[in-house]
């Protein structure tokens, strides 16, 4: 449970879906939503959808769980009984059975970064504040933000995580810089996402992308097909689920005129007619497995069955995509196109239960990002310890940590060493070796940083990326797998490969081609490594990429023996 109460978002994704059963307590298991038309005032949570944000998804959640396509699920739930559900409210803050309304905000992408995103929660009763503060952030502080420190959050930073109560029945939380960012932008009656905002407040499930904001990148109408470069133009998109016994899907293109609407409309049908193209090659695999097996005495082996039921499910269901993209239900009106689908009635179950699940699943937007995060970086290192090998099979001896002149005077870093090694050629013949990194000709190189240097685990990891900056480290010292001017040979690690850390991710960023790295000596104190990430990133001189869990990242005695080359410790790894 203490684990579960340090990590509120990912607790409550993980949680929402089941702790709504507790409304058929309150609710009959045959009930069914109505949909309200559009309120003139929005309501509390949509009302903290700023209009000049990327996009959202909004998902009444409490409205697709009273759904009789929910039936079953909360039936289910029943059988637990009141005393099962109201435990759970009583172990978590809010209680779990009052979630109401999920809403995720993606805010506009900065250079070359990913998306971030802000959850907003709506509760049908109120909560406290003081016990959420207690369970999820217990090391969290209030910060002053929005316009001129006109709001407060509660921010954890170890936690990566805060939170904002504009009232007692609506929360906002995000990580502590994304969330004090969106805090401060200005409140706006104007903006790309003002109409969808209004439309979101009747739909069960609503989501819409403010086109304005996508940054394309220049020169993309180029590698558009110029029959459907028309979408280019679209100002707002929206895409809206109403269910009842069927789903309606309703998708629409907001263009600024009525002459791109129509060109809009017909680039949409000129892209199905490319989709039509694209079932062909499926198509003729489907059928090959179905028609081109010749049977042998009239029948086929029993179990090549499987395969060809799911041949005929596959040619069936691209014959019914191709008759929707022969004719798809396009219409222009205005300013606006609209695409409207109405469903069969089998798959409402399996949409309202998307819909509950995308709804759960949205909040924990950033836990997904950051796991994608960690993946890239854990790659980098492992091609970056793969130069240092294809390096000591071409010099029989990994890189010295730095490039030094014939006074032992640091110049360059080992990342521009192995350069040649990670397809970096032509960047390495642009260096002058002989010149330090931030001479005229070396400094210019800087921007250059190759992608394989960047963890984008940070938050400002595009900033970062741009500036040339990088938070992977050699080991460097006499103790070390590394010395700033002698090569070492892989075999002389008399601790082991396997137990030797090489290259570690951490601490401050530095200038990739400068010869700045983590400088050790088993002496001395070690460098705070645990900034800005939670979870240490190691690369291994054998190769392998192992994660330095919270324990042993604090516990400097292992540390500084996972760091020596040859200092003879016993290792303990049981937790990485």
């Amino acid at each position: 449970m203490s684990k579960l109460r340090t990590r509120f978002p990912a607790a409550f994704a993980a949680v929402a879906l089941i702790a709504i059963a507790s409304a058929v307590l309150t609710v009959g298991p045959e009930a069914r939503p109505v949909a309200a038309p559009p309120p003139t005032d929005l309501p509390p949570d949509l009302a903290l959808v700023h209009p000049d944000a990327l996009g959202f998804v909004h998902v009444r959640l409490a409205d697709v769980w009273k759904h009789d396509a929910m039936k079953d699920a909360r039936k289910l739930f029943d059988k637990a009984g009141p005393k099962a559900l109201g435990a759970l409210d009583e172990q978590f803050a809010p209680k779990p059975s009052t979630i109401d309304r999920v809403t995720t905000v993606f805010l506009p992408l900065a250079g070359r970064g990913e998306p971030t995103a802000v959850a907003v929660l709506r509760f049908s009763a109120a909560f406290d504040a003081a016990a959420i503060k207690k369970n999820y952030l217990p090391r969290g502080k209030a910060v002053k933000t929005g316009v001129n420190g006109s709001k407060e959050m509660f921010a954890d930073d170890a936690a990566r995580l805060a939170v904002y109560f504009p009232d007692d029945k609506t929360l906002l939380f995000s990580d502590p810089e994304t969330l004090g960012k969106y805090l401060t932008l200005a409140p706006k009656d104007e903006g790309g996402l003002r109409d969808a905002v209004k439309l979101a407040a009747g739909k069960p499930v609503f989501a819409a992308v403010n086109a304005n904001r996508l940054p394309f990148p220049p020169g993309i109408e180029e590698h558009v097909p110029e029959d459907v470069r028309p979408l280019l133009k679209a100002k707002l998109f929206t895409l809206s689920l109403d269910i009842g016994k069927a789903v309606t899907v309703e998708g629409k293109l907001t263009f600024g005129n009525a002459a791109d609407a129509a060109a809009g409309e017909k680039a949409i049908r000129a892209a199905a007619g490319m989709a039509r193209g694209l079932l062909a090659e499926p198509r003729r695999e489907a059928e090959g497995a179905l028609y081109g097996k010749k049977a042998e005495k009239g029948a086929r082996k029993l179990d090549e069955l499987p395969m060809a039921v799911a041949a005929v499910a596959a040619i069936g269901g691209l014959n019914l995509a191709d008759e929707f993209l022969a004719d798809p239900p396009v219409k222009t009106d205005g300013t606006t196109v609209t695409a409207t689908a109405t469903l069969p009635e089998w798959s409402t179950h399996y949409l309202t239960a998307s819909s509950v699940g995308l709804a759960v699943s949205l909040p924990a937007v950033q836990k997904v990002r950051a796991a994608a995060s960690r993946s890239t970086s854990m790659n980098n290192l492992k091609q970056i310890m793969l130069a240092m090998h294809n390096y000591e099979a071409a010099h029989e001896s990994f890189p010295p940590a730095a490039i030094v002149n014939k006074k032992a005077e640091k110049l360059l870093s080992w990342r521009v060493t192995i350069l040649p090694y990670i397809e970096q050629q032509a960047l390495y013949e642009k260096f002058k070796l002989d010149e330090p990194w931030d001479s005229e000709n070396n400094k210019k190189l800087i921007p250059l940083m190759p992608k394989v240097y960047a963890d984008m685990r940070a938050d400002d990891a595009a900033t970062l990326a741009q500036e040339g900056k990088t938070f992977y480290k050699a080991i460097v010292g006499k103790d070390a797998a590394f010395d700033w001017v002698q090569s070492r040979k892989v075999i002389a690690i008399a601790d082991g490969s396997s137990n030797t850390i090489g290259v570690l991710a951490g601490g401050d960023p530095v200038i990739w081609s400068k010869p700045d790295d983590i400088e050790f000596d088993v002496e001395k104190q070690l460098p705070d490594l645990s900034k800005p990430f939670d979870v240490l990133l190691a690369a291994f001189c054998d190769g392998s990429v192992r994660t330095i869990g919270p324990k042993t990242a604090t516990d400097e005695k292992k540390l500084k023996a996972l760091f020596t080359a040859a200092g003879g410790e016993v290792i303990n790894d049981e937790e990485e």
